[in-house]
């Protein structure tokens, strides 16, 4: 795939096939992600990729917590003015595409529900660091890796979304998946072949204009 159509088509995929991807193609695509850059060429970034029996008992242990209003380990981010609105605007968008009114409490909920199941993706990709590195500095290189990864998992035909909800309950997945105590979660990234009817996958968040985020000098 040409390199700008990939970036221009990228998007979140929010409703996938049932259909498992297979190791190589996952594999392939990791391979391809750390060619991102990295400070000091350290690499900060792990990853714990899951499927099939061990991503359904996440899954499952998700929504047991969510039920039980257990308190998630991380927070949304909070922002103002025009951060505010943009993100408002994408939640325009996904709410106005999968029919879900302001006041619909019920639906909401459904929709927070996909999150932390990793939109029933087939497959996730759960990024970490060591605490042992300075997060200010090695956070972007996970930012990077992140997008390289979505990128080139288009190179075969599958669709992703990078979520925060994915690493909400952090003891089910350090039990689930072994990940010591000696890693920090990041973000993690839902996988697998998009299923194009479902409502929210048309969705494609705007950017601002380059014009109104530049400021040129010496030109």
């Amino acid at each position: 795939m040409d390199v700008k159509q990939a970036i221009n088509d990228r998007r979140s995929i929010r409703g996938f096939k049932k259909d498992a991807v297979p190791q190589e193609l996952l594999r392939k695509t990791l391979e391809l992600g750390v060619r991102a850059v990295s400070a000091v060429n350290a690499q900060p970034w792990e990853f714990f990729v899951a499927t099939g029996d061990v991503l359904e008992r996440i899954r499952q242990d998700n929504m047991r917590s969510y039920n039980s209003q257990q308190p998630t380990d991380i927070t949304h981010v909070s922002v103002d003015g025009v951060y505010l609105e943009r993100s408002r605007e994408i939640g325009r968008a996904l709410f106005s595409a999968m029919h879900i009114e302001r006041g619909d409490r019920v639906k909401r909920a459904e929709w927070s529900q996909r999150g932390i199941r990793f939109f029933d993706a087939p497959v996730v990709i759960i990024l970490c660091m060591d605490w042992s590195l300075d997060e200010t500095i090695f956070r972007f290189d996970m930012g990077c890796v992140a997008q390289n990864i979505c990128v080139a998992a288009m190179e075969y035909g599958l669709g992703t979304c990078v979520e925060d909800q994915a690493i909400f309950y952090q003891e089910t997945l350090r039990r689930n998946l072994g990940i010591p105590e000696s890693k920090r979660f990041v973000c993690g990234i839902a996988v697998g072949y998009p299923d194009w009817d479902f409502p929210a996958n048309q969705v494609i968040s705007t950017r601002a204009p380059i014009n109104t985020i530049t400021q040129w000098r010496g030109f």
